[in-house]
């Protein structure tokens, strides 16, 4: 009798094993992971990477870009509460609505104000997300963005050689219906670097449960900001798992 429950719950784990594996594909299938992005498009002339490791078989963080009709980049990041299934169904429906507002919104602000009163209209798990949304003008480098309780973005200034915080006020998205959204605006030059990011990077922690934080980012986005966005976050990557040493 032992043998044969063994024999049911390995097949049972398996099973789930399986069900998460396809899950995952489904999941890392909905986000942009074709780079260059817009390869047939020689007036977008900023250059755009990402990269995505789940802590689980699946996650809540999610990141996307397109470009609009209005020739302008939409670009979001976001952080689900909680890990596992629920975050990562969440993330889905989140990255969904996101996706078909954004279209046509006329801006971030707008974007994040109207998938929050959608989210939170049959919120009945409690469930929130944190977005950081921005359009980007790859013409005149203009940039509106807004943020929903997310962590600031770095942009690293390639005049000054300076990394400032892009702030803007805003909360998570999901809790309370018609919450406002502050809309900010900032321009990027020739050689600046937007580095998008969520606590994945810098809530990550060593044995001595130390946490890698914003600081370390900063001083790694300076050392690697003449680099290609997929060189800079793959050295990101690098230091955040050099400095977890496996925790």
């Amino acid at each position: 009798e032992h043998l044969r429950n063994l024999e049911e719950t390995t097949a049972a784990k398996q099973r789930i094993e399986g069900e998460l594996e396809v899950a995952r594909n489904i999941q890392m299938g909905i986000l942009p992971k074709i780079f260059p992005p817009f390869p047939d498009r020689a007036d977008v002339n900023c250059d755009i990477y990402a990269a995505i490791e789940p802590a689980k078989e699946v996650g809540g963080d999610l990141y996307d870009f397109f470009r609009r009709d209005d020739g302008r980049i939409y670009f979001v990041i976001g952080d689900v509460s909680g890990k596992g299934v629920p975050a990562s169904l969440y993330m889905a429906v989140t990255k969904t609505l996101l996706k078909a507002v954004a279209a046509t919104a006329p801006d971030p602000r707008t974007v994040l104000a109207t998938v929050n009163d959608q989210l939170a209209a049959d919120n009945d798990v409690s469930m929130f997300v944190t977005l950081f949304c921005g359009y980007l003008d790859t013409v005149s480098g203009e940039l509106l963005y807004a943020n929903g309780g997310h962590n600031y973005p770095l942009v690293y200034r390639a005049k000054t050689g300076e990394v400032e915080a892009l702030q803007a006020q805003g909360i998570v998205l999901g809790i309370v219906p018609e919450a406002r959204f502050e809309l900010r605006r900032t321009h990027l030059a020739p050689g600046d670097v937007l580095c998008l990011y969520t606590d994945g990077v810098t809530e990550a922690m060593n044995p001595r449960r130390q946490l890698f934080d914003e600081e370390r980012l900063i001083e790694v986005l300076r050392r690697t900001h003449q680099l290609s966005p997929e060189e800079i976050i793959d050295r990101i990557m690098d230091a955040v798992a050099t400095f977890t040493a496996g925790t």
